[in-house]
């Protein structure tokens, strides 16, 4: 029937008060390497009967049509989503060619509630744009909300994979992909444990010393717990509990050993208050200007701002960045500034010194 097709996208205005006022729904992206076993667990999501509406995306916009064509609305001319095909167990999918945003849009405006979007990036080696427009694009951003990133990764080949293209100018897409991740599938550990008995965790040793931020979970087939890597809210900069206590961990933050990529870890703390605008300097200074040459791909981190009562939490994909307050410090809480940096070429003595010098009071 006609009322069952989906609707072309149209202008969202924010001030129309006719504008549903329902909460945004989460967008998980879901990437990996070929043949670690992103669409198995694409399956998983849209076969298992988990009782949750889904819509899973399955772009096909690769690297030669660019990311930034593929965040524009082309409008009705766009005709990109050719069919949306409802599954046995409540999920829909569908595929896109070039307009994410007007698959977006199309989809928040179906008549039925959704639980939440997946959105698989085959072609893309980099999710930090699709990211950056998730997070904070105004367009979509009371619509749909970034989730969380999901990294698949191939338990047996992941070595190679982050070996290849070693001394080059270039190193491969898992850096990226494990340096953006919020959640990293270590996939077919089967195949991994009945080798060594200490491989796995040796495994896992690599992966953190690249993104120690990240939660590792292990499967075999990509059979998870879609608890364990829907509604994260990773980027819910006002949800501080999970980023407190990633920050609070025994486990140090900063890597010591240095990759032959150079794509590591970095924390940094420090007891005095900060001034927020110089920090907001500090920061576009090294993440726009790329004063002090490196490269950050993600930053988070908890702030004590000078004259003030609440905690402040700091979020950074690639150049965007969000500071926001988020609770009150408790009475007998110890105060203190811890930002950690994910990126390439990070500098650790050049961090703390220009933090210290050109950030706080």
């Amino acid at each position: 029937m006609e009322d069952e097709e989906p609707p072309l996208a149209v202008q969202i205005q924010r001030n129309d008060e006719s504008v549903s006022q329902q909460s945004s729904v989460g967008v998980t992206l879901i990437t990996g390497y070929l043949g670690a076993g992103k669409s198995t667990l694409v399956n998983h999501i849209l076969s298992s009967q988990h009782g949750k509406r889904i819509a899973v995306i399955l772009n096909e916009f690769g690297e030669e049509i660019g990311v930034e064509r593929a965040m524009i609305n082309e409008g009705d001319k766009g005709a990109l989503v050719e069919e949306w095909v409802e599954l046995a167990n409540g999920c829909i999918c569908c595929t896109v060619k070039h307009s994410l945003v007007q698959a977006l849009e199309q989809l928040v405006q179906r008549k039925e509630r959704l639980d939440h979007i997946l959105l698989e990036t085959t072609g893309l080696a980099n999710p930090a744009p699709l990211a950056s427009v998730l997070w904070l694009d105004e367009q979509l951003e009371s619509e749909v909300r970034l989730d969380s990133i999901v990294t698949v990764v191939d338990a047996k080949n992941l070595r190679f994979q982050l070996d290849e293209r070693r001394g080059s100018s270039s190193f491969p897409e898992a850096y990226f992909q494990i340096a953006f991740a919020d959640i990293i599938i270590l996939n077919k550990v089967d195949l991994v444990s009945a080798e060594s008995s200490g491989a796995l965790e040796e495994l896992e040793e690599e992966i953190h010393d690249i993104n120690s931020l990240a939660e590792i979970i292990h499967s075999v087939r990509c059979q998870v717990d879609l608890s364990n890597i829907f509604n994260r809210q990773a980027y819910d900069t006002a949800r501080t509990t999970h980023l407190e206590a990633l920050l609070e961990e025994s486990r140090s933050l900063s890597t010591n050993k240095l990759h032959d990529s150079g794509v590591r870890t970095i924390c940094i703390s420090d007891t005095q208050t900060i001034d927020l605008d110089k920090t907001r300097i500090w920061l576009e200074e090294i993440l726009w200007e790329k004063k002090y040459d490196m490269d950050v791909y993600r930053c988070k981190g908890v702030l004590s701002v000078q004259d003030s009562d609440q905690l402040h939490t700091l979020q950074a994909v690639r150049e965007l960045y969000e500071i926001v307050p988020s609770r009150k410090w408790e009475k007998e809480e110890k105060r203190i500034n811890k930002i950690v940096f994910i990126g390439h070429n990070l500098k650790e003595d050049i961090l703390i010194n220009s933090f210290r010098d050109r950030a706080t009071v």
